[in-house]
């Protein structure tokens, strides 16, 4: 009777426990596709055979693209994917697509930029994109809520209307003036190239730069570092002090505000709010390994302790939440808890009463919580603060690293969010590229840098096929897009300039070849072997591939010495030259290709003793279109890409002509 009812008893808990609702996406190892497994809507994965079932059944596609630490994928799945009504709109109209955005970013990039040619707002995520069963964009967006709200038609009324009109025929005129649309919007217009590409970009940013809380747009607003870093070249080329000034204001808002973690380092995704004060509080690593290098190049230009604690606490804290032997996870969440930021926010009370605890004086707390911004009103939601540095105040306190220890052993009791634990090619390369910039400041991350370059292409590059992704256990098997080529080049680059490994150079010599032959046709770029995406300009969230591939080649080019290759590539610059101009507030990374070209590249060359000796004077170099070669040479040589033009054995002597030129 004990085994029957101990039986009965485990059955009851199975079948209470047993999701309601299983789907396609159940198979899948991203874990944003496994996040809406169990939806009620009938979710499969982005294929062929999904919009050949749409043609069979004469159904709309309802195609749905985010990623697993979007806080907005988050609500729009609460409120519209769980949501059984909705759900059944869905099923019984569309063929519902769910792709992961990182899994699948020439997908992504390909249905932002027709949302930009078609909508006014923002682009950003969830991507939600209604197709005719042939795959013709009828209507696109971002978040969409379940009822009308924000001036938005609600999903409940959206779906109907837009299943109804395409079986009335009215979707042609749709997809006829979509189409006139991006036609318009896509046309690039004559501008005057006789001006200077600094001068051009540098107009443009001067637009768009707040002067009040700094940075650049309105909301949300993102760090943009591709931005950030040509306007600091501006400044190292030409002496531009404004540009100068413009990068130094917004770095210093950024890392004294709440899009960086005052607690435990590392920067947030963006900001909601103009003065850098509200994040989404999602951390995504390359976001870190984009901002790390410039906080470099600060600390080497202004000597200021600050910015170099900006760049160890954000390597160590990237270390800490995305490192796994030797690579790096994707993201952390933006949610924890039930809410939004809910590991970082605190509130007054908790805070005060650990400080009482700690042995704090009433006026130390007053000051330090004064000084972190955490107050009893609160500067987040629901009376939650999030700790940023209080402009008003000059005078660091003396508790102040106690309270930020007394505030890190607080978080030890909320729960971490959740963790992607995807590996990505090239957020991978990005980091291990700043890891071996870092490496100028701090010969420790020398170390690092290289042991992930070689756990990198260990992972993800065999049998001369380099790939996307990897998710443990699974052996990677998705083959790399432009984006992972052009940034492991520029890692590997990037580690020969730091070690002079003859093997990285190689190695970025021969996958160079490799990807022109895969994404370069018929005079376009595309982001995909398959060719379904255009490659775009958009440095945005991060720098755009084909942006960093052109800075791949002319290096490659000059490091090999090879002339023949350099002119292909000024080829490739030259029929890209007016539409970069035209998008240049949009492309500052493949404008600064287009001013490396018209600038000139030097290259220092000696003997790999010669260079390793000298490492510390070369890095404080200051001209950015600088390069390194091993020569067999007892002097060092300064070389263009037509002739040596100085050699001398004294480091200086070489460093003085190179600022005289």
């Amino acid at each position: 009777m004990m085994k029957l009812f101990l039986s009965l008893f485990l059955w009851t808990i199975f079948l209470f426990s047993k999701e309601l609702h299983t789907n396609a996406l159940i198979g899948s190892e991203s874990p944003y596709l496994l996040q809406h497994a169990h939806n009620p809507v009938n979710w499969v994965p982005f294929s062929d055979e999904a919009f050949k079932k749409a043609q069979k059944e004469k159904k709309l596609i309802f195609l749905s693209i985010g990623y697993s630490t979007c806080h907005w994928c988050h609500v729009m799945e609460e409120e519209s994917f769980e949501n059984e009504r909705i759900a059944k709109i869905l099923n019984d109209g569309y063929v519902s697509i769910k792709v992961d955005k990182e899994e699948m970013p020439q997908l992504d990039a390909h249905y932002q930029h027709i949302h930009s040619l078609l909508e006014k707002g923002r682009n950003g995520w969830p991507l939600t994109v209604i197709l005719s069963p042939k795959g013709e964009v009828i209507t696109i967006a971002t978040y969409i809520p379940a009822e009308d709200a924000y001036g938005i038609e609600g999903m409940k009324k959206l779906l109907p209307r837009l299943s109804k009109s395409y079986h009335d025929n009215e979707s042609r005129v749709i997809i006829a003036l979509n189409k006139k649309k991006m036609v318009e919007k896509g046309r690039i217009e004559k501008i005057d190239t006789n001006e200077s590409i600094a001068s051009i970009y540098f107009k443009k940013m001067q637009k768009r730069y707040d002067k009040i809380y700094y940075g650049f747009d309105k909301r949300p607003r993102f760090p943009l570092a591709a931005h950030l870093n040509f306007l600091l070249e501006l400044y190292l080329l030409e002496n531009n002090k404004e540009a100068f000034e413009m990068v130094k204001n917004s770095l210093d808002a950024m890392a004294r505000g709440g899009i960086y973690d005052q607690v435990e380092g590392g920067f947030y995704r963006y900001s909601t709010h103009p003065d850098w004060s509200v994040p989404h509080f999602e951390k995504m690593l390359y976001t870190q390994a984009e901002l790390i290098p410039l906080y470099v190049k600060l600390y080497q230009l202004t000597g200021k302790n600050f910015y170099k604690s900006v760049v160890d606490e954000t390597i160590k804290e990237s270390l800490k939440i995305f490192s796994n032997k030797g690579l790096f996870y994707a993201a952390t969440d933006a949610d924890s808890e039930g809410r939004e930021g809910g590991y970082f926010i605190y509130h007054y009370d908790e805070v005060e009463d650990a400080l009482k605890k700690s042995g704090f004086s009433e006026k130390e707390i007053e000051e330090n919580l004064d000084y972190f911004d955490i107050g009893e009103i609160g500067n987040f939601e629901d009376g939650f603060s999030n700790p940023q540095l209080n402009t008003g105040i000059e005078k660091v306190p003396e508790k102040m690293l106690e309270t930020k220890a007394v505030l890190k052993y607080l978080r030890k009791s909320k729960q971490f969010p959740f963790i992607d634990k995807k590996m990505i090619t090239s957020w991978n390369a990005m980091m291990i590229k700043a890891l071996f910039i870092a490496s100028k400041i701090e010969n420790k991350y020398l170390v690092l840098a290289t042991n992930a370059l070689e756990a990198l292409l260990e992972k993800m590059y065999h049998d001369r096929q380099l790939y996307h992704k990897y998710f443990s256990p699974h052996k990677p098997t998705q083959k790399a897009f432009l984006e992972d080529y052009a940034f492991l080049i520029d890692a590997l680059l990037a580690g020969y300039e730091h070690t002079y490994a003859k093997s990285y150079l190689t190695l970025a010599t021969d996958i160079t070849e490799v990807a022109i032959e895969k994404f370069y046709d018929n005079k376009q770029w595309y982001l995909d072997e398959k060719h379904f995406a255009l490659a775009q300009y958009n440095d945005k969230y991060y720098t755009s591939p084909l942006g960093r591939f052109y800075h791949d080649m002319i290096t490659v080019a000059n490091l090999n010495y090879d002339l023949k290759f350099l002119a292909k590539v000024k080829g490739f610059l030259k029929s890209e030259k007016e539409r970069i101009l035209f998008f240049v507030d949009k492309s500052p990374e493949a404008a600064r290709a287009l001013l490396r070209i018209e600038k000139e590249n030097i290259v220092l060359k000696s003997s790999k003793e010669n260079l390793m000796n000298s490492k510390a004077d070369i890095d404080k170099i200051s001209y950015p279109f600088l390069l390194t070669k091993v020569e067999d040479a007892k002097v060092f040589l300064l070389c263009n890409e037509s002739t040596c033009f100085f050699y001398d054995k004294n480091i200086t002597k070489v460093i003085k002509k190179i600022e005289e030129k």
